[in-house]
């Protein structure tokens, strides 16, 4: 009968095991997909109407999908964007909102940034 204890032990902690890496794996992925739209997001910033930063902003609401304040950000971003009375002033405040949201989703302190900082991206060309 012991070994009918151990063996039923075994398999239920190589379960447990298994599930509990599983969930550790899914919610890795879910954060390295999160991670790489983000720096795909800030990398090509330089040009907000280009095709890199057009496809990292359209993956926002994949790779976000679970985060209802970056869902909204986003939202706001892309009426105002539709919009026939499009204001800038409110592309830029939506796009910093929009941003901030998404470094605060996966824990990225922007605290010591300006808003300008996420508006005007580093470009050393002459």
């Amino acid at each position: 009968m012991d070994w009918l204890i151990v063996v039923v032990a075994s398999l239920v902690s190589g379960f447990l095991g298994v599930a509990i890496s599983i969930v550790y794996y899914r919610r890795h992925e879910k954060r390295q997909m999160k991670l790489k739209t983000l720096k795909d997001f800030a990398a090509n910033r330089y040009d907000v109407q280009g095709e890199q930063f057009t496809r990292a902003l359209n993956e926002v609401f994949i790779a976000f999908s679970e985060s209802p304040k970056v869902k909204l950000a986003l939202k706001r971003f892309h009426e105002n964007v539709r919009s026939p009375m499009r204001s800038e002033d409110l592309d830029q405040q939506y796009l910093v909102e929009l941003f901030k949201s998404m470094c605060d989703d996966l824990g990225i302190n922007t605290g010591e940034f300006t808003d300008s900082f996420f508006l005007t991206p580093f470009n050393l060309k002459r």
